[in-house]
């Protein structure tokens, strides 16, 4: 009998599988960590992660100025995304923005920004009276130290009513921020920082989170960063994006109408799809925070929902998340070792994927024997004919790719134990079973249960093509069903808006009082 594992909510004990409550979203959320692809599939991240970024990597700054900005801004990992910024105006001078013009932040050692520098790009709409200003400046930044930061999985950085905000606005910033302050990063920044320097000692620097492309919020630039170099930029041709797709409005229009060179944006979010890449980011897996561990109905009652919620969660219930989240933030540092679990999880579903979806497609196991057959090749491995036992098989299948000294105790090692337990046994018991209906379905009930990111990747897409899939501020409801190739330069189908009515901020969104 395996050994029971538990994480705060244990499906079954006695049976043969021991079933870990949520298994199967933690182990996507380690899988999709920092991965484009899967965090854009599943946008409404539940999970808090601490993480690092080296010394020396190169991040990139977009603004209206050479300087080195003072107090809190954002970052880029890739210069095409940080370079939207540089083709913006000055956020300062745009109606209903409160505070202060850009890169005039707290004087150095402040543990609280009086206010973001500016808002994100292709956010704000200009004055219709003001004239577009004909260049900007990417700039390269280097960290350094180590960058200490936290990790928010999903597409937290989506300005959406989708719940891409949920765990943001109500675990980490504790309701601060409201359903109609969508637009509102200053406020999430300013509470932040606020926590950070007040609440949890100076342990972190700032925040990651995933857009189109990742970014860092970073409290203090003036002492975390060198400014290794700045370069000016031409701002977009015949002025700057005056909004993104309006339903409705912009409907015939494409994206490179909307935002002029769009392509090399495109192409750089698509190339980090299956991770950040060059060791840029260090996740730690051994000790997070998710809400899939906590006795909350966060799927609105619905097992095969793939989209958690928080906003209808009383925010008494969310408070244990938030100690926890402290707790781990108090407890362990950004740097800490921690074994990488993701590396486990890759292994798992680059062995089993392609497999699993070919073994309930009739037209290649149209039959039990060749079901039979099949399996037979995937289980061979961990058979004893000397005499067969399926426990001793499936504990066999599901280490073969765990190291035997990895830990065994986290919520990550048991929940990805959990799903390899799922595959072998379901592969095992699909093989002994005699009737051929019942064989396929066991394994499609397995295959709806993992719903693994990589099955909805596109096949085949030309040089000049991007598996398209709904990433803030773009996308349409069908792309997210059956992602599809089209060309970088026009990416934009027509359809139903994915993300529902494109936020324009107004004096009511900018309100931080």
């Amino acid at each position: 009998m395996l050994p029971c594992l538990v994480v705060a909510a244990v499906i079954s004990c006695g049976s043969a599988i021991s079933a870990v409550g949520n298994a199967n979203h933690i182990f996507n959320a380690i899988h999709s960590s920092m991965r484009q692809w899967g965090s854009s599939l599943y946008h409404n991240g539940m999970s808090f992660f601490l993480a690092s970024v080296p010394a020396g990597t190169q991040l990139y700054h977009g603004g209206p100025s050479p300087d080195h900005v003072i107090g809190t801004e954002w970052l880029a990992f890739e210069p095409e995304h940080a370079i939207l910024f540089a083709r913006m105006p000055p956020m300062g001078s745009q109606p209903g923005v409160p505070g202060r013009g850009p890169h005039k932040g707290p004087p150095p050692g402040h543990g609280g920004p009086g206010g973001p520098g500016r808002q994100k790009p292709l956010l704000l709409e200009p004055p219709e009276d003001e004239e577009p200003r004909s260049s900007g400046w990417l700039q390269t930044y280097v960290p350094v130290r180590d960058l200490r930061l936290l990790y928010i999985d999903g597409m937290s950085a989506g300005k959406t009513s989708n719940g891409t905000l949920d765990s943001q606005n109500r675990i980490l910033v504790n309701d601060t921020v409201h359903d109609d302050q969508i637009m509102n990063e200053f406020a999430r920044a300013r509470e932040f920082c606020r926590l950070s320097h007040e609440v949890w000692n100076d342990r972190l620097d700032g925040v990651i989170r995933m857009e189109a492309g990742f970014e860092i919020i970073l409290c203090e630039f003036e002492r975390d960063l060198h400014l290794l170099h700045e370069v000016e930029v031409q701002a977009n041709k015949g002025g700057i994006p005056r909004h993104l797709p309006r339903p409705g409005k912009d409907h015939n229009k494409t994206m490179h109408e909307i935002v002029p060179d769009s392509g090399p944006w495109i192409k750089a979010i698509t190339a980090r799809y299956h991770g950040i890449g060059g060791n840029r980011v260090k996740v730690n897996y051994d000790h997070f925070v998710t809400a899939f561990t906590y006795e909350l109905d966060i799927f609105g009652g619905q097992s095969k929902n793939l989209r958690p919620r928080l906003d209808h969660l009383d925010t008494s219930q969310l408070e244990p998340i938030r100690q926890d989240l402290k707790a781990l933030i108090l407890g362990h540092d950004t740097n800490e070792p921690s074994f990488d679990w993701q590396s486990v999880t890759d292994m798992v579903v680059e062995r089993y994927a392609h497999t699993l979806k070919s073994l309930v497609s009739a037209n290649i196991t149209a039959n039990m024997k060749q079901l039979h057959d099949d399996l037979k090749k995937v289980v061979d491995p961990f058979f004893d004919f000397g005499g067969r036992n399926i426990t001793a098989e499936a504990e066999r299948c599901a280490t073969q790719f765990i190291p035997f000294n990895a830990p065994i105790e986290s919520v990550a090692a048991r929940a990805v134990r959990s799903i390899a337990d799922s595959v072998c046994f379901t592969l095992l018991e699909a093989f002994d079973e005699p009737n051929y209906d019942t064989a396929v379905a066991k394994i499609q009930d397995l295959v709806d249960y993992l719903a693994w990111t990589t099955w909805k990747e596109c096949r085949g897409c030309a040089d000049n093509e991007v598996c398209v899939i709904p990433i803030w501020p773009m996308g349409i409801w069908e792309d997210w069903e059956s992602p599809t190739c089209r060309d970088m330069r026009n990416p934009q189908a027509d359809g139903v808006e994915y993300w529902g009515r494109v936020f324009v901020p107004g004096p009511t969104e900018h309100d931080d009082s």
